[in-house]
């Protein structure tokens, strides 16, 4: 088959919404991601699906032919899962996940899960990311999300969602009117950080790793709210995920500062699993879900 179930989903999703943002949305997804696998479709079968009527795209006379035939298929691909999986799908699910994913990432797609698997229940586990690796290693959790690469042999690793971490003032700090942030001033800046070990604080020393000597950290917290209080009070800059920033910087509480290209720290996140050790059905669903997000 040239098509794939998250194509056939993106297509219903999308007739549904008629905005591939709204769409993703609904689907867990990135609008980048829905638009690709929608383009990836249409380029499959030589043929536009949709047709945009001002803001909103609707099905024309191919997609809306296809329409009925794509419910079909997604229903059935729904049913043979839960008789492979033993229907209903039921059980818990022992997951682990980074403090930023925990609670800024993962929420929204265990909501969906449970409206999709009413009978199967969700246990979270916050820590640190090398504590949900251990957790992971002693077989506590079925997979763990993390802010960092493992690379212990005993653990499958697969990279996830793509984030950034960013540098961020509060309004008063002299920094924040720079038009760019050089290296040397964030070297002589004070800074509140991630504990040592944290995903966060390990991208920052890697960044960084020639400065660390000269860098004043005036204050290291295990949480991210304490960090941002304390760079709202004016007590130095502070690094840390876009996601956690994503209301202080849109009410302008915080400021992101522009740094130059050598300070700016693009990285991945992860999902983790005990290598050679299959996880229980129900986590496997999820697993599956958790990675349909990228």
């Amino acid at each position: 088959m040239r098509f794939t179930l998250k194509q056939l989903q993106v297509l219903k999703t999308v007739s549904e919404r008629q905005s591939t943002t709204a769409a993703a949305s609904a689907l867990s997804l990135s609008q980048s991601a829905v638009s690709s696998a929608l383009q990836q479709l249409e380029a499959q079968i030589g043929s536009q699906l949709f047709d945009r009527v001002g803001r909103q795209l609707r099905l024309n006379r191919v997609g809306y032919s296809a329409l009925p035939d794509v419910l079909a298929l997604l229903e059935q691909a729904h049913n043979l899962e839960q008789q492979l999986l033993g229907s209903p799908v039921s059980g818990t699910i022992e997951i682990g996940a980074s403090f930023t994913i925990a609670n800024h990432v993962i929420v929204d797609a265990m909501v969906d899960f449970q409206e999709l698997y009413s009978d199967i229940d969700i246990r979270i586990t916050s820590d640190n990311s090398p504590g949900i690796t251990d957790k992971v290693i002693r077989g506590d959790i079925d997979f763990g999300l993390v802010e960092s690469k493992v690379t212990d042999t005993s653990i499958c690793c697969e990279p996830w969602l793509k984030d950034e971490l960013v540098i961020f003032s509060s309004p008063s700090h002299p920094l924040t009117n720079q038009s760019l942030v050089l290296r040397d001033d964030l070297a002589a800046a004070t800074w509140i950080l991630r504990e040592p070990g944290s995903g966060a604080r390990s991208m920052f020393n890697k960044t960084f790793d020639e400065d660390l000597n000269a860098i004043d950290i005036a204050m290291e917290f295990r949480h991210n709210e304490p960090i941002k209080r304390a760079v709202a009070r004016g007590v130095g800059i502070g690094c840390l995920s876009s996601r956690v920033l994503e209301r202080e910087l849109a009410d302008q509480t915080l400021n992101a500062l522009e740094v130059e290209p050598s300070a700016r720290m693009p990285r991945r996140f992860f999902m983790i699993k005990r290598h050679n050790s299959r996880i229980p059905p129900a986590a496997e669903v999820f697993w599956e879900q958790c990675l349909a997000m990228t």
